[in-house]
């Protein structure tokens, strides 16, 4: 019974970070919801998130935890990402 849950939890671990988001996924989802806050829904938010993302407007930091990951900028943590899925914060106000 041990070696079958630890089994499992190795085969969770192994699953978890094969399917880590990478920085570009994160970026991509936050400036997206940057340019729908801005107003922009639809193909000019997406149009306008992308080219967002070339340009590297914000430094943001990303962070890989081998499990999940994070992006922050500054001290705040803009996203969390596991399981190839990135969840902005939810903003305040």
């Amino acid at each position: 019974m041990f070696r079958a849950g630890l089994l499992l939890i190795i085969i969770a671990c192994i699953a978890l970070a094969v399917t880590n988001p990478n920085e570009e996924s994160h970026k991509e989802v936050i400036y997206e919801k940057v340019s729908n806050k801005a107003g922009m829904e639809g193909f000019l938010g997406k149009a306008a998130g992308a080219l967002l993302g070339e340009v590297d407007a914000a430094p943001l930091k990303y962070n890989n935890y081998f499990l999940f990951s994070t992006t922050t900028f500054g001290d705040d943590t803009l996203s969390v990402g596991a399981m190839t899925k990135v969840w902005p914060k939810k903003s305040e106000g």
